[in-house]
């Protein structure tokens, strides 16, 4: 993980704790998320798994609708035929619309945009590429407490070109 990668996620979990610590004195429409995600790169028939850490915020206009920001880094790579491959990082925007299906228990999907970086390196070298496009997701969220949510998604990260990033997360929100 680059350093600017480490600093882009100690600064959004930094920035998360200092908002959800504001959480007596807000309205109680923000919300900070932190997870993981397991993402599969798919490009001309061969795929890879690497992982990354994952951070969003955001603001609920209204019980149904929300706003929020991602932000995210490589925690693991994986390798093909030699090769290590990585998404080093990504950020992007999403507006979220959710439904209480039952007491506690929200579904979700969210549609936006978001742009990423990835590595490809073998002994001797090493490739960068960027991209950004349209990006989408649906999950559920289920309440323990007023605050504290646990939160799982499936999302398409990016899907143009013939390539795909997508994959599951898991992670857990405060509302504040």
């Amino acid at each position: 993980m680059t350093s600017l990668c480490k600093g882009l996620l100690i600064r959004g979990l930094g920035i998360g704790a200092a908002l959800a610590s504001l959480g007596a004195q807000a309205d109680g429409n923000g919300y900070v998320e932190a997870g993981l995600t397991q993402l599969t790169l798919s490009s001309g028939g061969y795929s890879v798994k690497p992982s990354n850490a994952l951070v969003r915020v955001g603001y609920q206009f209204t019980k149904n609708f929300s706003a929020e920001l991602l932000g995210a880094t490589s925690v693991s790579s994986d390798t093909l035929a030699g090769a290590s491959f990585k998404v080093d990082s990504a950020y992007g925007a999403y507006l979220k619309g959710q439904i209480e299906v039952a007491p506690k228990f929200e579904l979700f999907a969210r549609v936006g945009w978001l742009r990423a970086t990835l590595t490809g390196s073998a002994p001797g070298i090493s490739l960068t590429s960027s991209d950004s496009g349209v990006s989408y997701g649906v999950g559920a969220q289920y309440l323990f407490t007023n605050s504290w949510y646990l939160q799982g998604d499936y999302a398409s990260y990016y899907d143009k070109n013939g390539g795909t990033i997508k994959g599951p997360s898991l992670g857990i929100g405060y509302r504040f």
